[in-house]
């Protein structure tokens, strides 16, 4: 098969694929919710920039929305943490700013939540990072 470069503002083919991306946000109840932390420590571990998004607008993270964050079209992956109802709001503004990929935690996702992101060609992956992504560095 032909060889292809997967640049910023592509759709990734698969979650392989998406965890090779270097820029993330992580949008989750950062401070509440144990597992949004450690899917910010392990995404950082591997060397990448993470960008802290809670909807609920709370410390410990940055920025309560994508579009608050200062270079949004840089972002090239989203971990999605949240339940579905919110998930269909990041799925917009990720749509709206260009960004490409979605990786849907456990529980984050809905057949509803997919299907829109077909919609909008944005690649989805269902999976954990904290599985798929091992602990230490690549």
């Amino acid at each position: 098969g032909t060889l292809f470069r997967v640049t910023a503002g592509m759709a990734a083919s698969d979650g392989s694929a998406m965890l090779k991306k270097k820029v993330w946000a992580v949008v989750g109840n950062h401070g509440k919710n144990p597992v949004v932390g450690q899917l910010t420590e392990r995404l950082r571990s591997h060397g990448k920039e993470v960008f802290r998004v809670n909807p609920y607008n709370k410390p410990p993270a940055e920025f309560s929305s994508l579009k608050d964050l200062p270079d949004p079209e840089s972002v090239e992956c989203v971990d999605l943490v949240v339940n579905p109802t919110m998930g269909m709001d990041v799925v917009e503004q990720m749509a709206a700013l260009g960004i490409r990929n979605l990786f849907v935690q456990p529980g984050a996702g809905s057949e509803e939540l997919s299907s829109r992101c077909e919609e909008l060609g944005i690649a989805v992956h269902e999976g954990c990072v904290l599985v798929e992504l091992p602990a230490g560095r690549l």
